[in-house]
């Protein structure tokens, strides 16, 4: 039960660790500043966004031209009825960046040195409603921490009643060794043992976990990945190998 307890824990810990990276670059971006410019051809653009590039902190930056900003809008009056006669209007060209980063300081900044820019005529950060994401995004940071070290709390603890748990395998071990009984002829006498418990509890913490995962229907969890699932493994046989080596 505590092998099981264990890997379990170990398993929740790498589903969250994943879940909540996805998520936090969900949040990432979803986040941008848009940049307006009075540049129309492609050169112009090419130079603006090149610029914003290079500004530490950008991620990626995507341009809407004049034309695709007048076909944008003029699709939307079109649905309400009311399209009017908007062409002879300079629609000025958008840019939207993301620097993929939570840190509202940091966005800060980065949207200074992008409105800083001489061919930038005005850039719109989101206001208060993606200052109150940033602040949501710390909160939940430090949930997310708190509940990871909750889950390595009791990792170690089932981990450390699963040792206890195999002292009876010990003391057989100790007692063919003061015999001087081959260590391998002692592995080989309770392999069965030593391998039997740790598969076992790997196989119910993996229909735990594969529960758990289908439980939100794959679109929150992360399920734990190919190198975290032959980690589960070798960590099942650490609690018997460790009473193995401790007595032999």
């Amino acid at each position: 039960m505590a092998h099981a307890l264990f890997l379990t824990c170990a398993g929740a810990l790498f589903m969250f660790r994943g879940s909540s990276e996805r998520y936090f670059e969900k949040l990432k971006n979803s986040v941008f500043i848009t940049a307006y410019t009075e540049c129309r051809s492609e050169a112009d653009l090419s130079a603006v966004k090149n610029r914003i590039a290079a500004i530490s902190g950008v991620k990626y930056i995507v341009i809407l031209t004049e034309n695709e900003v007048f076909a944008a809008l003029e699709g939307a009056l079109a649905k309400k009825d009311i399209l009017i006669s908007i062409k002879d209007v300079e629609i000025p060209s958008i840019l939207k960046i993301y620097p993929g980063t939570l840190n509202y300081e940091r966005f800060g900044r980065i949207a200074e040195q992008i409105n800083a820019l001489a061919e930038i005529k005005y850039s719109d950060t989101g206001g208060n409603a993606v200052k109150k994401l940033f602040v949501f995004a710390s909160d939940f940071k430090k949930a997310v921490r708190f509940i990871a070290a909750m889950l390595i709390l009791s990792a170690l603890a089932s981990a450390a009643a699963a040792f206890v748990s195999m002292e009876y395998l010990s003391e057989k071990f100790r007692f063919l060794s003061e015999r001087n009984v081959p260590r391998r002829d002692i592995v080989l006498k309770y392999a069965t043992e030593i391998t039997l418990i740790p598969l076992s509890s790997l196989i119910i913490s993996i229909l735990i976990l594969l529960a758990l995962y289908q439980t939100t229907g794959g679109n929150t969890m992360v399920f734990p990945t190919y190198p975290q699932t032959v980690l589960l493994l070798l960590l099942s046989f650490l609690p018997s190998a460790a009473r193995l080596i401790k007595s032999v």
